[in-house]
C-alpha cells in the first residue's frame, strides 16, 4: 500500500513539474521556404510580471519591458470594458541580433503533451512576437508587426480563456473566435487604430474572396461552416472570422457593449454550455432569435457592418 502511495505521489510531483516548470521546447523562426532556426526558450532570459512572462535575448531587454507595458494596458482595458480577466500569458520575442536573417516569420512549436495541456486550458498560452528587423523600441514598428500585440495576442488570450468552457461543442466557435475578434477590435480601436484599420480591411477582403469564389453564395452559417476542430475549406473557414466579428459588432451596435459583458458573465457561470444554450442566453438579453441569426448571416450585411466599422476607425 505504501509503495502504491509513493508511486502516486511521485507521479503527481512529476506532472506538476511538467505543467509549471518545463518550458515549451522552442520557437521556430523562419518558414515558408526559408531555412528555419530553432530558438530554445530555455536558452533565453525571462522577464516576469504577473500575469506575464516574456522570453527574450539580453539585447532585447528594453523591448521586453515595453511589451509587458503594452500587455498591461491591453489586459486592463479588457477588464475595465467587459470585466474579462484574460489570465496568464507568455510571449517569446524573436528578432535579429546581428545581420538581418532571411526569415519570414516565427511560430511556436510544442510537443503533443503540451498541445493537449493548452487545449484543456491547463497550460499557459505562449505567442511569438516576430520582429523582422533590428529595433531599439516598439515605436519603430509598423502596423503589420504591431498586429501581433494589439490584435493577435488579445485574440489568443480570449480564446484560451474559453477553450475549456465552450469548445467541447465544435459549433461554439462563434463564441470563442467571435468574442476573441471583437475584443481584439476593441483593444486595437482604443490603443492602435492603424492596426484596427488594417485588420478590418483584411476581414473584408476574406469575405469578398469567398463571394468571388462562390458566385451564388449570399449567406453564411456559423454553426455549420465555422466549426472548431473540423476539416474546413480554407476560404470558408477564413471568412468565418470576419462574419463572427460582424455578428458581435451588430450586437454591440444594437444593444450596447453591456450586453456582451452580461453574456460573458452568464456564460462564465455555466459549467460547459453548448452553442445552442449560449444562443438562448443571448436571445434572452437581446430579444432576437440568435440561433436562427447564426445560421443565416447575410454576407452583404456583414460587409456593410465591417465597412462602417472601418470608416469609424478612419475618423479616430
Amino acid at each position: 500500500m505504501k509503495k502504491v502511495i509513493f508511486i502516486g505521489v511521485t507521479l503527481i510531483v512529476i506532472i506538476i513539474f511538467i505543467l509549471f516548470y518545463v518550458p515549451v521546447s522552442y520557437v521556430r523562426a523562419g518558414y515558408g521556404g526559408t531555412q528555419p532556426e530553432k530558438v530554445r526558450l530555455a536558452a533565453m532570459d525571462r522577464l516576469e510580471r504577473e500575469p506575464f512572462v516574456v522570453y527574450y535575448y539580453i539585447d532585447h531587454k528594453g523591448i521586453a519591458t515595453e511589451v509587458i507595458k503594452v500587455m498591461e494596458q491591453v489586459w486592463q482595458l479588457v477588464q475595465k470594458r467587459l470585466n474579462v480577466d484574460l489570465g496568464q500569458f507568455r510571449i517569446a520575442i524573436v528578432a535579429p541580433r546581428g545581420e538581418r536573417p532571411n526569415w519570414d516569420g516565427a511560430i511556436i512549436e510544442i510537443n503533443g503533451f503540451e498541445t493537449i495541456l493548452m487545449l484543456l486550458g491547463w497550460q499557459v498560452p505562449i505567442f511569438p512576437l516576430w520582429l523582422p528587423y533590428p529595433i531599439a523600441s516598439l515605436e519603430e514598428l509598423g502596423s503589420s508587426e504591431l498586429f501581433s500585440l494589439y490584435w493577435a495576442m488579445p485574440h489568443e488570450a480570449v480564446e484560451h480563456s474559453l477553450v475549456k468552457k465552450v469548445y467541447h461543442d465544435h459549433k461554439a466557435r462563434w463564441i470563442g473566435d467571435g468574442l476573441a475578434e471583437y475584443i481584439a477590435y476593441m483593444v486595437s480601436g482604443a490603443l492602435a487604430v492603424k492596426v484596427q484599420r488594417q485588420a478590418l480591411k483584411s476581414r473584408q477582403s476574406e469575405i469578398q474572396n469567398l463571394l468571388m469564389s462562390e458566385v451564388n453564395r449570399n449567406r453564411y452559417s456559423m454553426v455549420q461552416e465555422f466549426l472548431y476542430g473540423a476539416e474546413l475549406k480554407e476560404g470558408i473557414e477564413v471568412a468565418g472570422y470576419g462574419v463572427a466579428l460582424a455578428f458581435w459588432l451588430q450586437i454591440a451596435q444594437r444593444y450596447g457593449e453591456g450586453v456582451i459583458k452580461e453574456f460573458w458573465q452568464r456564460i462564465s457561470q455555466k459549467r460547459f454550455p453548448n452553442a445552442q444554450e449560449a444562443a438562448r442566453i443571448l436571445s434572452e438579453l437581446t430579444g432576437e432569435d440568435i440561433w436562427t441569426k447564426l445560421q443565416n448571416m447575410d454576407l452583404q450585411e456583414v460587409l456593410q457592418t465591417l465597412e462602417r466599422a472601418a470608416a469609424g476607425s478612419t475618423r479616430l
